[in-house]
Parts: structure tokens; C-alpha cells; sequence
């Protein structure tokens, strides 16, 4: 990589009149140090060594100085970058990523970082974060499973955006760091918005910018939802409409007649509820199959606490069982798919 694509060492008119004006870092500053790195209206004192065996780019730029100018008798390297983030990009070096946080907060700290581990090719710390950063934005259905419940609260309210980032973030990021694996789920989450908020975007309250997709992974959003929604569709038609009770159901030989078919007209009931979509307004899970799929089995083993009866939903263990494997393998199918749905090739997925 050519060092004028990061240095402007020998092109900057200006360099003497910034490095006179720079404040140094007041934690990055190593008195023992050998080169500086020069940041916008900031200078870092660090170690030539440390750089050289972290990055490539690094050391290829730092091989490459010749008539430099010094401040402070050391060399001076001047970065393009945001002030800010070299010196997350530093600490992460000198310190390792503890300081790195996954939630909406941390969100700003780790998107710049993660854009100059990969522009400097600093390899092993860029993989630690996106294996942290998966188990929010995973590839499997099981990592999807456990995030969905980590942000659901005891009254089974849904309040990702509570914690975690936009997925038009993520989406983003994962485009400029090339980092395809985020894509489908981050996709997904998006999907369960409105296309109105998913075109509109959102205004960030940490940094305050108003965040949008680009144009062409809007359209591939809007595309994969209407996948998704008819998906969910046809195992509504295909595996609820008219279900009929299992061989082995408890009540088929019932004598009463109503009583025999308790189990068909609680998946009537399920059917009409999931059609009405109560529940994922209740919960702030609406267009969400993967919850709805799952929702329709739990139907099944839930009291009705509103009028503390048996609720009509519920059939006997058999069909319940029977159905559970249904929505189990109607899960994993759908997981499978959302890499082609959104046009995304994801090697290992699932």
C-alpha cells in the first residue's frame, strides 16, 4: 500500500504550522518512545517497534519516511484518521480491547476502531471484536436464539434498541469493513421495521447524525422481508390452517364431542391469533416470523391470565410435541435461507 495514501509528510504545506500547534496525548505519550504520531490537532509518542509488529501497513509506512520532520527530536508520522480513533486504535494495541463495549453506547468507539484495525490490517485484535460483535449479529440460529432472549425483559417486552446498535449501523459497518457475516441477521432485524423507518433511517443520540442505508441495501432489505413475509405465510397455510390433531392425541377418544376436539380448535385459535398478530404488538414483535413460529408453540403451554381460565390455545402434549418439531425445523429452514433472500454469500452459515 502506498504511504501517500496515509502520510502527507511531504505534501502537507501546512505540517509544521499543525505539529507546533498539537496538543500531545495525555495517556499515549511514552517517554521512551521513537516516533510520533501526528492525528489532527493531536500527537501520540509511541514505539516505532509496537506499530511494526501489530500492523504491516504500520511498518511499511514507517519504512518508507525519509526527509521526515521531528517533533520533539522523534520522527513524526502524520495519520488522516480522526484523532479519536487513533487513539482507541493505539490503546487497543498497547492495552488489548477490554475497553471495547457491544452495546448502543460503545457502539461509536468500536465502529471507528474497527475501521483501523482493517484499513492497517491489524488482523488478530480485528477478529477478537468480530467474534464478540457475533454473538449480537450472529450466523446461527441457535447465537440468534440467546440474543433475542438477552433483550427481552420478564414481562416479555422487546427493547433491543434499549442496548444494542441499529441495525442500519451494523449494516453500514459491515459494508465498510467488508465483513459479510453481520449482514443477514442485521438484515433480518432490519426487516422487522417498518419500510417507511427502514428508508427514513434514525438520528443516532450518541454522535447525533442522522443514519441511512445506502440505496441498493435498501432495496435488498425490502426484498428479504417480503421473502420472509411469505415464508411465514405458507407455514401458516401449509402447517395451521386445518391441522389435524396428532395420531396420538390424548383427547381423540374422548367421548365428547367438543372435548375430541379440543386440540384441532386450539390450533384454530392459534391460527386466528397469530393472523391478528396480538401478541407481537403487545411485545414490540411485530413482522418478526422467527418470534411468531416459536410464539405459535408457546401459545399452546400458556395460561390465559386475563380471564384466568384454560386457554382455548392449549392442546394436549402429544400435539404440542408433534407441532413443536414443525416450528423447530420450520425455524432452522428459514434461518437458512436469509443469505439468498438478501443476496448474500455467507460461508459458513447456520
Amino acid at each position: 500500500m502506498n504511504a501517500a495514501d496515509f502520510s502527507t509528510n511531504r505534501h502537507s504545506s501546512n505540517m509544521h504550522m499543525t505539529m507546533h500547534m498539537a496538543s500531545k496525548h495525555t495517556d499515549l505519550y511514552f517517554n521512551d518512545g521513537n516516533i510520533i504520531l501526528l492525528a489532527g490537532m493531536s500527537y501520540f509518542l509511541v514505539h516505532q517497534g509496537l506499530l511494526a509488529r501489530h500492523s504491516e501497513v504500520l511498518d511499511e509506512l514507517m519504512r518508507s519516511m525519509d526527509n521526515t520532520p521531528t517533533l520533539e527530536d522523534r520522527p513524526v508520522l502524520t495519520l488522516p484518521d480522526p484523532s479519536t480513533d487513533v487513539a482507541h486504535f493505539l490503546k487497543a494495541m498497547y492495552d488489548g480491547i477490554s475497553f471495547v463495549t457491544y452495546d448502543s453506547e460503545g457502539f461509536p468507539t468500536l465502529s471507528g476502531l474497527l475501521r483501523m484495525l482493517t484499513k492497517y490490517k491489524v488482523h488478530h485484535l480485528r477478529n477478537d471484536i468480530l467474534r464478540g460483535l457475533s454473538h449480537y449479529w450472529p450466523t446461527t440460529l441457535t447465537q440468534w436464539d440467546t440474543r433475542e432472549a438477552s433483550v427481552t425483559g420478564q414481562d416479555g417486552t422487546y427493547t433491543p434498541r434499549d442496548s444494542l446498535p441499529h441495525p442500519i449501523e451494523i449494516i453500514n459497518l459491515a459494508r465498510e469493513i467488508d465483513h459479510l457475516p453481520l449482514l443477514p441477521s442485521a438484515m433480518y432485524d432490519l426487516t422487522r421495521s417498518t419500510p417507511s423507518e427502514a428508508a427514513i433511517g434514525f438520528v443516532s443520540p450518541f454522535t447525533g447524525i442522522n443514519v441511512r442505508l445506502e440505496y441498493a441495501d435498501l432495496l435488498t432489505v425490502l426484498k428479504g422481508r417480503e421473502q420472509a413475509s411469505r415464508f411465514f405465510s405458507t407455514f401458516i397455510v401449509n402447517n395451521l390452517e386445518g391441522r389435524q390433531p396428532s395420531r396420538w392425541c390424548l383427547r381423540r377418544k374422548d367421548g365428547h364431542p367438543v372435548n375430541k376436539r379440543t386440540c384441532q380448535i386450539a390450533f384454530e385459535a392459534i391460527t386466528f391469533e397469530l393472523l391478528r398478530d396480538i401478541n407481537g404488538i403487545i411485545s414490540n414483535r411485530t413482522s418478526d416470523p422467527l418470534y411468531a413460529m416459536a410464539e405459535a408453540e408457546q401459545m399452546q403451554i400458556r395460561d390465559d391470565l386475563l380471564n384466568s381460565e384454560v386457554s382455548p390455545m392449549k392442546t394436549c402434549e402429544h400435539c404440542r410435541v408433534e407441532f413443536g418439531a414443525v416450528v423447530d425445523a420450520a425455524k432452522e429452514d428459514f434461518w437458512k435461507k436469509l443469505p439468498k433472500w438478501f443476496d448474500i454469500d455467507v460461508s459458513p452459515w447456520g
